[in-house]
């Protein structure tokens, strides 16, 4: 009863157009007046505190800020250059290069919103130059910063290892292959497309080139490097290591580059103060509903419920994977995580996956809903990036949705695909 109130308050006030936050929240008070709790006023900001009261959290607005300092500094336009000199002379070269170039930045931001703005304001003009039709260019920019969240230092990952009580590291090494196979899948499907169009490379290959390249984007590309070397060696927490990115990015950007100016560095504080707090707004309301489902044994009666279904682990996978996607059409990434990590994480337990790989599949099912209506904010920000209709552009980027959707099948059915690197560094 209790979890029909909640998830039908919630979806009926989204319906109305009503803020994610909100309507989280107050399917959240609207539940504890169901269960007849005596004091719903000290529980609701109780729920939220503890919600958020979280160290590893720490982290979120520091890689936030690390992102949006790396985009300011001119990291962008070092990164395509590099892409374009490193896979330009291949049949669909300036398609591979986005691909590329987001690859590369999604190590150093994290987030597809980010990379969306940044390296789609420099490619879907450059392809729309080369003949590229604009719908393409932007649909592709918009498939390809789907990485951001996937390759660390991924924000998703950070929350989910919250939501699971996972291993923020264990998850950065649990992204890296998983994100690699979606940049090779979709350079796949920009071969294939180029090739039965009769597209030829832009230019040949140049060592000198991309020796040029490779040392004017070296420093964004040692930062990851740095990031994820300080945990592994065990020298900083996934926390401490956001704040020295964002020493990094700083230095890089204002020393090094000269792009970085002090109003560049107020604006990119004031977005990251804004971004975050609406994050944790979500972070401590989602708590709310969390708590009350599992005070009403919620999430056991879905597990039953679901294993009522099936009790064939191959079944119960697509099931969830399924049910993610809807999910992801419909509600925030953050608040999907938050919510339903610990109801379908028994699930698939069961069905004998790895807390780590569902960490991955539900990742990668919740950032392919940021790219499809209706609550697609990374196809609403590639739009207007792309100056393309939105319904332009989902019919274009349908096709390269399903080559997503395929590595999501393999990640599924594969896990030793997002194991191999955690296994190999003992997580």
């Amino acid at each position: 009863m209790l979890g029909l109130v909640l998830f039908g308050a919630m979806l009926a006030l989204m319906l109305l157009g009503v803020p994610i936050v909100f309507s989280i929240g107050l399917a959240a008070v609207l539940g504890t007046f169901v269960i007849g709790s005596a004091a719903p006023w000290i529980i609701i900001p109780s729920s939220m505190i503890n919600g958020m009261d979280s160290f590893p959290l720490l982290a979120v607005p520091f890689f936030i800020l690390a992102g949006e300092l790396m985009n300011r500094g001119g990291i962008a336009e070092r990164l395509v250059a590099f892409a374009n000199s490193l896979v330009g002379h291949v049949r669909g070269g300036l398609g591979h290069a986005t691909v590329v170039s987001n690859t590369m930045l999604a190590m150093d931001t994290g987030s597809a919103l980010a990379q969306v703005a940044a390296i789609g304001r420099i490619m879907i003009p450059a392809m729309e130059r080369r003949g590229y039709d604009r719908e393409y260019a932007t649909a592709l920019s918009c498939a390809a910063s789907l990485i951001g969240p996937i390759i660390p230092p991924s924000i998703t990952m950070v929350i989910y290892a919250v939501a699971a009580g996972a291993s923020i590291g264990g998850l950065f090494l649990a992204g890296i292959v998983p994100g690699i196979l979606i940049a090779a899948s979709l350079m796949g499907y920009v071969y294939v497309r180029a090739r039965l169009r009769g597209e030829m490379p832009a230019h040949q290959f140049a060592g000198r080139e991309v020796l040029a390249r490779g040392k004017d984007a070296i420093l964004a590309l040692l930062m990851p490097f740095i990031i994820l070397g300080g945990i592994f060696a065990g020298i900083m927490t996934p926390t401490e290591s956001a704040a020295v990115a964002v020493l990094y990015a700083i230095l890089a950007g204002g020393l090094v580059f000269r792009k970085l100016t002090f109003r560049d560095l107020y604006e990119s504080l004031l977005n990251t103060g804004v971004i975050t707090s609406f994050i944790m707004l979500i972070v401590g309301a989602a708590r709310i509903f969390s708590d009350l489902l599992a005070s009403e044994a919620v999430p056991q009666a879905i597990v039953a419920g679901m294993i009522g279904l099936t009790d064939n682990p191959y079944l119960l996978l697509l099931l969830v994977n399924a049910l993610l996607l809807v999910v992801g059409c419909v509600m925030d990434t953050t608040a999907a995580i938050i919510i339903l990590t610990p109801v379908l994480l028994p699930v698939v337990m069961k069905a004998g996956l790895d807390p780590m790989v569902f960490g991955v599949i539900m990742c990668i099912n919740l950032v392919i809903g940021m790219a499809t209506p209706p609550v697609g904010v990374a196809l609403y920000l590639a739009s207007e990036v792309g100056k393309v209709k939105l319904e332009r552009l989902v019919v274009a980027i349908w096709p390269m949705l399903l080559v997503l959707l395929g590595v999501l099948l393999v990640i599924t059915y594969v896990p030793a695909i997002p194991l191999a690197l955690p296994r190999y560094f003992g997580f």
